[in-house]
C-alpha cells in the first residue's frame, strides 16, 4: 500500500505547480495580445515603404537605379542574425528556430558571422562552438526601435566595409495555423522582393516624388532594412507567446490529470488502511470474546500438577 502522507504531498506540490503553468499561460496571453497590437502597427508602415519602393521601380522603368544595397556580390561571405529567445518553456519554438539556424550556417560554410538575439541562442552557439561576433539578449521580448538600429547597424557595417556578402535574418514566422523557421534576405535587395507588396491603400493617380526617386529610394532602403528586421523581431514575439501558451496549456491539463490520478490513488489507499483497522478491531474483537478467563487456566495447570 502507498504511503498515504506522500500521496498527499505529491498532489500539493503538483497542484502548486499548475497553478505556476497557469499563471504563466495567462500572462503569455497578454504578452501575445501586445504583440499582435505592435505587428499590427508597424506592418502597415513596412508594407507603405515596401508598396512605396515598389512604386518607384515601377516608376523608374528601365531606368537602372544605383544603390550599394542593390548590387549583387559573388561570394559567401554570410552576416547571419538569428533570433531566438530569452527564456525556455516555449515549446518547440527554441528548437526549431536554432535547429534550422544551425543548418543554414553549414550550408552557408566557415566564413559566416553570427548575430544573436535571445538569450537562448547566445547560450546554443557557444555551447556548439561558434563564433558569434555580437549577441543581444532581453531585448527580444519588447523590441524598441533602438534595439533595432544597435543591431543593423552592426551586421550592415560588415556589408558596408565589404567584409559580408550578404546579411539574412533568420526567425519565427507564423504561416497558415503553423510557426516555421525562415530564413530571409535583408541585403542585398532585389527588385523581385518588391513585386508582391500590396499598398496600404489602393490609388489610381500619377505619382510624383520630390525631389527626384532617386532621393526617395536613397532615403527609404535604410528604413526598409530596419523594417526588415523590426517586423522579424515582432513576429518571433508572436510566435514564442504563443507556443508558450499553448505549452503551459498543455502542462497544466497534465498537472490536472496527475491530480486525478493521484486523488483516485488517494482515496484507494486510505479505504485499503481503514479496511485494514476495522479488520484489526474486529479480530480483536473476536480474539476476545473467544479467549479463556486466566482465572480458569490457572485452575486446570493446579489439577494437572497435582495429578
Amino acid at each position: 500500500m502507498h504511503n498515504i502522507v506522500d500521496i498527499r504531498n505529491r498532489i500539493k506540490s503538483i497542484r502548486d505547480t499548475a497553478q505556476i503553468t497557469k499563471a504563466m499561460q495567462l500572462i503569455s496571453v497578454a504578452k501575445m495580445r501586445k504583440a499582435n497590437e505592435k505587428f499590427a502597427q508597424n506592418d502597415r508602415y513596412y508594407r507603405r515603404i515596401k508598396s512605396t519602393i515598389k512604386d518607384i521601380f515601377s516608376h523608374m522603368g528601365n531606368e537602372k537605379i544605383e544603390h550599394p544595397y542593390l548590387q549583387h556580390r559573388e561570394g559567401n561571405r554570410i552576416v547571419f542574425i538569428v533570433i531566438a529567445s530569452d527564456a525556455g518553456l516555449a515549446g518547440e519554438y527554441n528548437h526549431r528556430v536554432l535547429k534550422f539556424a544551425q543548418s543554414e550556417i553549414a550550408k552557408a560554410g566557415k566564413d559566416s558571422k553570427i548575430v544573436v538575439i535571445g538569450h537562448m541562442a547566445e547560450e546554443y552557439f557557444t555551447a556548439q562552438g561558434y563564433q558569434i561576433i555580437n549577441s543581444y539578449v532581453y531585448c527580444s521580448q519588447n523590441p524598441t526601435i533602438d534595439d533595432v538600429r544597435r543591431i543593423s547597424t552592426l551586421a550592415i557595417d560588415f556589408y558596408d566595409a565589404g567584409e559580408a556578402d550578404e546579411v539574412r535574418i533568420i526567425y519565427t514566422r507564423h504561416v497558415n495555423n503553423l510557426n516555421v523557421a525562415l530564413s530571409e534576405r535583408v541585403v542585398p535587395i532585389h527588385k523581385s522582393d518588391f513585386e508582391t507588396a500590396t499598398p496600404v491603400k489602393e490609388y489610381k493617380e500619377t505619382l510624383t516624388f520630390e525631389p527626384s526617386p532617386i532621393e526617395v529610394f536613397n532615403i527609404l532602403v535604410p528604413q526598409y532594412v530596419l523594417g526588415v528586421i523590426f517586423n522579424a523581431l515582432i513576429e518571433s514575439v508572436r510566435c514564442e507567446h504563443s507556443e508558450r501558451m499553448v505549452a503551459m496549456n498543455n502542462a497544466t491539463n497534465n498537472a490536472n490529470d496527475m491530480i486525478d490520478t493521484l486523488e483516485l490513488e488517494y482515496h484507494r489507499a486510505r479505504q485499503a488502511q481503514i479496511t485494514a483497522e476495522l479488520s484489526e478491531i474486529s479480530s480483536y474483537q473476536r480474539a476476545k470474546t473467544d479467549k479463556v478467563p486466566y482465572e480458569k487456566v490457572d485452575v486446570r495447570i493446579a489439577r494437572q500438577n497435582k495429578n
